[in-house]
């Protein structure tokens, strides 16, 4: 049985106008009848009194009562909602302390939730990102896992794991028992080979979607001189990167974070890359080069009124494979006769006019569909699903090379086990019960 916790769970922020404490477990009613003056309100009720230490005043509060399972956490639950600022909170948190409860850990209450079975991981760690989200964009990617659609996704998967363990199960162990399909390599090529589709799909759209998620990482990358760090500042509204005429100013990677569109970058500006003989220069123009290879978008800057020469070509190269936006800055210093504003991306930093390099950004950027029961944004559940399409793909090569079901079913087991890990709920009684109740075995 747990015991009963405690924590603050609306932040230390000092000037809230309310703050919330929460106690869940066995004694959470108990410890607060201790401290609290004013009526015990019934299941789902809200009460109004007064905090006190001993017969000492400390806040005047409402009192929110869940007796049993049917709220967050899954066991008897108080909120207390009391006046904001961190002072007064502590000291009642102190006070519950005092009498009884434990300083929650962080992200203790969603852990017991979790244990109470009324939340899978994947919404436990959608609350989590929910939390974190620094974007629009972010939250409704979050928000879209609560519906419970992924989990289902991935427990049909499950399921169709389960049988296959299961019948292969029988078939080597109970191999008179007629009942039962018998799992040929003809048969179960194409069952694999589904539930590989199903998880190749799953990775192709997840891994679009978390660059959404997480943030896009940009590099602007150039010869010297030609507005990186002027556009980096631009994009960032703040002088982060030093601005100057003199060639091999940045040196090194100077990095900042901006939100177009709901979208999160990671941008970064590098040192200009040209021929040099200064050593230090030289590790910065390395870093550049390294850059182009890490980020996901690579913006070439280039200056409008001057040719371009070899070292525009190397980017050009090292950027193959990548999202690339050739980029024409100092558009201020041409004619206008000489300006294509529909073939290329032309912008002037100075003036601030980068209106088409936003909008580049944006097209690059596809429309993500928040409601696709494939899409994982989470790191820990996108691995799993990797490894178990590995396992599965190694099951379909031990069935092509003729092994026998003994070998077959170890990768199978172990993309199951994978898969229910992003669920956490690894159950080995779920494949016995189908053993036993769809080949009534024993019988």
């Amino acid at each position: 049985m747990f015991d009963t916790i405690a924590a603050i769970s609306s932040g230390n922020n000092v000037n809230q106008a309310i703050s919330i404490i929460r106690i869940s477990g066995p004694e959470a009613f108990e410890i607060v009848k201790k401290i609290f003056d004013g009526k015990i309100g019934e299941n789902h009720q809200i009460t109004y009194g007064y905090i006190k230490d001993k017969e000492k005043i400390i806040d005047e509060v409402l009192v929110m009562w869940f007796k049993g399972t049917k709220n967050f956490v899954g066991e008897d639950t108080v909120e207390i909602n009391a006046h904001g600022g961190i002072v007064v909170t502590n000291i009642i948190l102190e006070l519950l302390l005092a009498n009884g409860a434990r300083l929650a850990e962080p992200g203790e209450f969603s852990k017991r939730a979790f244990l109470n079975g009324k939340i899978d991981l994947v919404k436990a760690e959608a609350i989590n990102d929910l939390i974190h989200a620094k974007t629009k964009k972010q939250v409704e990617m979050s928000v879209a896992k609560f519906d419970g659609q992924t989990s289902k996704f991935i427990n049909s998967l499950i399921e169709k794991l389960v049988f296959l363990i299961g019948t292969i199960e029988v078939n080597i162990d109970y191999p008179e028992y007629d009942d039962v399909e018998i799992l040929t390599s003809d048969i179960l090529i194409p069952k694999l080979s589904f539930i590989l589709k199903e998880l190749s799909e799953t990775i192709e759209i997840s891994e679009r979607s978390r660059l959404i998620y997480q943030g896009i990482s940009v590099a602007i990358v150039g010869r010297p001189n030609v507005g990186k760090s002027s556009l980096l500042n631009n994009l960032l509204n703040e002088e982060k990167a030093i601005v100057s005429s003199i060639q091999g100013t940045t040196r090194d990677i100077v990095e900042g974070q901006f939100v177009l569109n709901n979208i999160l970058y990671t941008i970064k500006d590098t040192a200009g890359i040209r021929d040099s003989k200064n050593a230090i220069e030289k590790i910065g123009i390395d870093k550049a080069l390294k850059q182009i290879e890490n980020a996901e978008i690579i913006l070439h800057i280039v200056d409008a009124s001057k040719k371009e020469d070899k070292f525009d070509e190397l980017i050009k190269e090292k950027a193959l494979n990548k999202f690339y936006l050739k980029i024409f800055n100092k558009i201020d210093l041409l004619k206008e006769n000489t300006k294509n504003s529909q073939e290329k991306i032309q912008i002037s930093v100075k003036n601030n006019d980068i209106e088409q390099l936003e909008k580049a950004l944006n097209k690059l950027v596809k429309n993500v569909d928040l409601n696709n029961e494939k899409l994982v944004i989470n790191s820990r559940q996108l691995s799993l699903i990797k490894a178990a399409y590995l396992n599965i793909e190694s099951a379909l090569m031990s069935l092509k090379e003729n092994y026998g079901p003994e070998v077959v079913i170890i990768d199978i087991r172990q993309a199951w086990e994978n898969l229910v890990n992003i669920t956490g709920k690894a159950d080995n009684e779920l494949m016995l019960n189908t053993m036993f109740k769809k080949f009534c075995l024993g019988k």
